[in-house]
């Protein structure tokens, strides 16, 4: 460790093990070209689901699907193998971020129906 770094000893040591793992992540998920490539892939899926009236909880799932198929797209289309997690546990992601999306779906429309009676009666 330098001798003109000051503070925690252990804080420099944990920062050199985040360096590894974001190096390790983004060379996993993101181009050699553009380390953010998977963050703009992922905005512009983003952009049509956080819109004004749309439900959060719902689009947020969403986000995590579309992240999980972004995962699938280097897994299977651009043949990566170091990845943390492998398609199997990739798909089984996304099929259960689908149900909790279907959950969250139909208990916003139990809130509207709920909604709509209440402003009726």
């Amino acid at each position: 460790m330098k001798k003109n770094l000051y503070g925690h000893k252990r804080i420099y040591e944990l920062l050199a093990e985040i360096r590894k793992l974001h190096s390790r992540i983004n060379s996993m998920y993101a181009s050699n070209s553009n380390p953010l490539s998977n963050f703009q892939r992922g905005s512009e899926i983003s952009k049509k689901l956080f819109k004004e009236g749309i439900n959060k909880e719902l689009a947020y799932a969403l986000v995590l699907v579309s992240k999980q198929i972004d995962c699938v797209y280097d897994i299977v289309g651009e043949g990566k193998k170091d990845t943390l997690e492998g398609l199997p546990d990739k798909l089984r992601d996304m099929a259960v971020y689908s149900l909790l999306a279907i959950i969250l779906y139909e208990e916003s429309q139990k809130k509207q129906v709920s909604h709509s009676r209440s402003k009726t009666a």
